[in-house]
Formats: structure tokens, C-alpha cells, sequence
């Protein structure tokens, strides 16, 4: 009964709509036959006369507008100008009451292509929500990891059956990663793939955000900026309808961080606390996708973690581009948002922080030692250094000196000896010496960090490094060869074994039947799977390790 009513719902609003369009219509038609000014001013007063248009409305108003099928191709996509506002920022729950009560404040205009919707009223029910299956694939970053979640929730909550292959789909939503060639390369096969199969497919994340010739380039792909998370119900349900939607204009404000969410994993909630950065790397094009740093409020970010919480999360990670650079537009700073956080926190629930690049953070090096010596703030820092060279930092634009990053590092060390330090490396930057390339390796050598990210340079299009003379692939090759043999040479977990550490679990391996936890100082530990454990911490005495983890056995103090 509740389908039947709402597909007549929506049939009254369609031929509403196209009432009123056929209305405007004829007004345009008088004003054409009364010529010269009173031509001009009957189209003006038609066009305002004409409303905006529900998602439901959009490719059979399309089609009436035209008179035909609906094959010929509008152009132009952007229907966003800078002056229009976001919807209202939507909660858990209210995804589906809003779409199906109200009007979008915005219209979207699709691109036709073939939908087969010769009249608004041909196999409506198709189109309700819960008749068709859409697969996300997320790939990159922790950011990305939490937009993809964002994505995922707003879906189930319309009524869309979320699948875990594209095989199994109707519509596939591809979230991709710009940061390295070889992630773009693997989401655009994936749209070539998806489109091969017959597959809807809405390309959303970096890829579409930076690279905008790239996406005029792909036909019958619908495609959503970084900063539109909040229309994917929108562009899915068009799509769906064989439409092609492309929402590429930047907005200045970000989606409500209270949107509902399916997590990758139960435990393990993703706070996105600021999007964007203020460097200007020669190598980068996330900032192409991202902009300036835009920042969301602490209290905002306290709600969204006790949120997670309640939800039965015990891990908080916090996502961005620069956390250093946290509250600069707003008037506050990361420190402060890492003590108010760490207070507001339900006992039991561990806090990580997010990637920071060393120029902003260097100037709260004090109140972040505070902070992560905090019992409910895991030792952990991910600062990338990316080259051990001043020379090539320079000519990155990474805005510090080798001595600076030491310092950094020296500073946490000395105050937290057993703090877990992640670092990136890029092997074979184009201006990149054999000597620059040798201070780089003594730097790994010195530090010996816990984690470090090795890669290859990659020149992305549009970046001042791509137009500089590249290095021979074999030099690159050897030189992350290199790097990376030495980071495995080495086992970073060998001291804790005999010691006794409290553990958080959040995770299974499923194939080797293994409940995966980490310490304060964020060392992964396996034990013998046992799913009572998950979203608990309990003592472990800690075993055999490895480079990657260490082996351990509950002793007691479940918690």
C-alpha cells in the first residue's frame, strides 16, 4: 500500500509539473507572435514562470521540452551557480523523508541518453527505491574511505540494496583517488568495465574534482564533485533512469558530518575534521579536487565521534589532508580540537590522528605531545617527509628543511620513545641527484620508521612537476627498490615481545581466523580469533613478531 501511494504521489507531481510546463510553453509561443520587446519579455516572464523540478520530474519534463525520445545530448551540466545554497544538512533518518517529501533546493539537468522515458508514466515502479542494487568502490585515502561511507548510507537509507560486487548491480559508484596514477588508472578501468557490462555508473571522488577535461571526456558517465557528497541519491536515481548527471561546480561549504554512514568496519568510525590543505607541492593535484582548507567545527566533530560511539564504535581516526592546518579558517587549531575531543570521549574508545604535513603542525609540537600522551589518544603520528634532500623539497614546494622535519621527529621521539611514526617517501623526483637520493636513504636509515610509505614518482597532469624533465623509469625503479628492500630489512615490532600491553580490537581476519587489535602506541597485535572481544580491550602478553605485527594471548582484564 505504501509503494502504491507513493508511486501515485509521484504521478500527480509529474503531471503537475507538466502542466505548468506546458503552460510555459504556450506563454512563450504568444510572446513569439507578438515579436520584437514583447517576444523578449514573454520568454523572460516564462522562464521565471517555470518551477524547479524534483529529481522524479527531470527526464520526462526533458523529453516534453523536446518533443522527441530524448537522444539528443544537452551540454550543458553545471546547473550550480555560486550563489545557490546546499540543501538542508541532513541526519540519520531523514535521507528518505527528505527526498520523498520535499523538492531538492537545487534542479538537476541531465544529460538524455536513450532513458527509453518516452512519458513520464512508463514503468514507474522501477524506479522507487529498493528495486535496484548499486555497488560502491572506494579507492585512496582515509578521507575518500569516509566519503564512500557517507555515499553508502544515504543510498541504503533511500531504499537502494547496497551489493559487494559489480557484477551484482544495477548502478555502480566508483569513488576514486587522484594522488597516484596507478589508483586513477584502476578506477577508470573500473568505469570502462562497469560501462562494458552495461552497468550505471556515477564516477564521484578526485578524478571528476580535478580533472574536468578528463570528464567531459567520458560519455554516459554520470559524474559528482568532492564537495557534493550530500546529491548522491540524485545523481544514482537519474542515472538509474539511463540519464547522465554531472555535478562538478565547487561548493564553499562541506556536507553535515551527521549524514548516516555504512562503515567498512563496525568499530572503526572516520572523522573527516577539515577538507583541503594550504601547501602548494609541485606534485600534488589533490588540492586540484580538494581547494583550501575548509574546517568543521570541534563541536560538530565531538557530536559525530560521541555518535559513533553510542553506535558501538571503539576506534576514532581522524581524515585529512592536512591536520596541522586543522581551524585555521575558524579561528581555532588542532591541538584544541584534539584535548576537547580526547575529554569528550566515552571511556573505551581510542583516538588517532590523521595525517599532517610538518609546516603547520611544528608550531603545536608541545600541546600535541600533551595530547597524544593522553591514555585515550593512540601514539601515533603520520608525517611525510618525502625527500631527505633540501634540494628537492625545495623543488616540491614542501615549504621545510630536513633539519625542521628532524626536529619534529627528535621532539616526539624524545617525549614518547615507543610512538608509532609513519612517514612517505617519493623515489626518483625529476630533479632528484644521486647525492640528494643518498641523504634520502641515510634519513630511513637513521629513523627506522614504523610505517613507511614508499612510491614512485608519478607526474600527474596539470602539476608544475609534470612539465619538468622526468628521470629514467629504470633510475626510479631502482631507487624504490631500494628503499623499499631497506624498510623490510628490519623488524620495527621486535621489542615488544615478552611485554604486556592493553589492546583495543576492532577487527577480524577472516581467512586466518584472527581478531586484530593495536596498542597505545598503535602496534597491531593478532590473537586467536574471538568476536566476543571486538569493540572491547583486554591485557595481552604480546609473542613472536614480525615487520608488520605482533602475535599475543589474552591474560585478563576484559574491559
Amino acid at each position: 500500500r505504501a509503494v502504491a501511494a507513493t508511486a501515485a504521489a509521484c504521478s500527480a507531481a509529474l503531471l503537475a509539473v507538466l502542466a505548468v510546463r506546458w503552460r510555459a510553453v504556450a506563454a512563450l509561443a504568444a510572446a513569439a507572435a507578438e515579436g520584437g520587446e514583447e517576444q523578449e519579455e514573454g520568454r523572460r516572464e516564462a522562464k521565471v514562470a517555470q518551477p524547479r523540478r524534483p529529481a522524479v520530474a527531470v527526464a520526462a519534463a526533458a523529453v516534453a521540452a523536446g518533443g522527441g525520445t530524448g537522444a539528443e545530448a544537452v551540454r550543458d551540466l553545471e546547473d550550480f551557480g555560486e550563489e545557490a545554497t546546499r540543501p538542508e544538512r541532513l541526519g540519520i533518518g531523514e535521507v528518505l523523508q527528505h527526498w520523498l517529501g520535499k523538492k531538492p533546493s537545487q534542479k538537476l539537468k541531465p544529460q538524455a541518453g536513450g532513458c527509453g522515458c518516452s512519458s513520464g508514466a512508463q514503468d514507474s515502479e522501477s524506479y522507487l527505491p529498493g528495486k535496484q542494487k548499486v555497488y560502491v568502490r572506494t579507492y585512496g585515502c582515509p578521507h575518500n574511505a569516509s566519503d564512500g561511507e557517507y555515499m553508502m548510507g544515504q543510498l541504503r537509507d533511500y531504499g537502494y540494496t547496497l551489493v559487494d560486487s559489480m557484477e551484482d548491480c544495477d548502478a555502480c559508484v566508483i569513488n576514486s583517488c587522484t594522488v597516484k596514477h596507478p589508483s586513477e588508472t584502476r578506477a577508470m578501468n573500473m568505469v570502462t568495465n562497469a560501462q562494458q557490462a552495461g552497468k550505471q555508473v556515477v564516477l564521484a571522488g578526485c578524478v571528476p574534482s580535478s580533472d574536468k577535461k578528463l570528464a567531459e571526456s567520458l560519455e554516459g558517465v554520470s559524474m559528482l564533485d568532492v564537495t557534493q557528497l550530500d546529491r548522491i541519491v540524485d545523481v544514482v536515481e537519474e542515472s538509474l533512469k539511463g540519464n547522465t548527471v554531472k555535478l562538478l561546480q565547487k561548493r564553499k561549504d562541506l556536507p553535515s558530518l551527521a549524514l548516516p554512514k555504512v562503515r567498512k568496519d563496525k568499530f572503526a568510525e572516520i572523522i573527516t575534521i577539515n577538507a583541503g590543505c594550504l601547501g602548494s607541492c609541485t606534485f600534488c593535484k589533490t588540492k586540484h579536487a580538494r581547494g583550501k582548507v575548509v574546517s568543521y567545527s570541534i563541536d560538530e566533530i565531538v557530536a559525530r565521534a560521541n555518535q559513533a560511539a553510542a553506535e558501538g564504535v571503539c576506534q576514532i581516526e581522524l581524515a585529512s589532508e592536512d591536520m596541522g592546518a586543522y581551524g585555521i579558517d575558524i579561528g581555532t587549531n588542532i591541538v584544541e580540537l584534539l584535548l576537547k575531543l580526547s575529554d569528550a570521549l566515552p571511556p573505551g574508545v581510542m583516538l588517532r590522528t590523521g595525517m599532517t604535513n610538518p609546516p603547520y603542525i611544528m608550531q603545536h609540537i608541545d600541546g600535541i605531545i600533551e595530547a597524544l600522551k593522553r591514555p585515550n589518544v593512540h601514539s601515533f603520528m603520520h608525517i611525510p617527509v618525502q625527500s631527505g634532500s633540501d634540494a628537492v623539497l625545495q623543488a616540491m614546494r614542501r615549504e621545510y628543511t630536513v633539519a625542521e622535519f628532524c626536529h619534529l621527529i627528535d621532539r616526539l621521539k624524545e617525549a614518547i620513545p615507543d610512538i608509532f611514526l609513519l612517514s612517505d617517501i617519493i623515489c626518483g623526483f625529476p630533479s632528484e641527484s644521486r647525492e640528494d637520493w643518498e641523504a634520502t636513504m641515510a634519513l630511513v636509515r637513521k629513523y627506522r620508521f614504523q610505517g613507511l610509505h614508499v612510491s614512485q614518482f608519478y607526474a600527474r597532469p596539470g602539476t608544475a612537476a609534470a612539465r619538468m624533465k622526468p628521470l629514467k623509469s629504470n633510475i626510479i625503479k631502482d631507487r624504490w627498490r631500494e628503499c623499499t628492500d631497506e624498510t623490510n630489512a628490519y623488524n620495527r615490532n621486535e621489542g615488544l615481545e615478552g611485554r604486556i600491553e592493553r589492546v583495543w580490537f576492532s577487527a577480524t581476519e577472516e581467512e586466518r581466523g584472527q581478531t586484530i587489535g593495536r596498542t597505545k602506541a598503535f602496534a597491531k597485535v593478532l590473537i586467536t580469533r574471538d568476536d566476543t572481544l571486538l569493540g572491547r580491550s583486554a591485557t595481552v602478553k604480546l609473542g613472536k613478531s614480525c615487520k608488520l605485527h605482533v602475535e599475543g594471548k589474552v591474560v585478563g582484564d576484559v574491559q
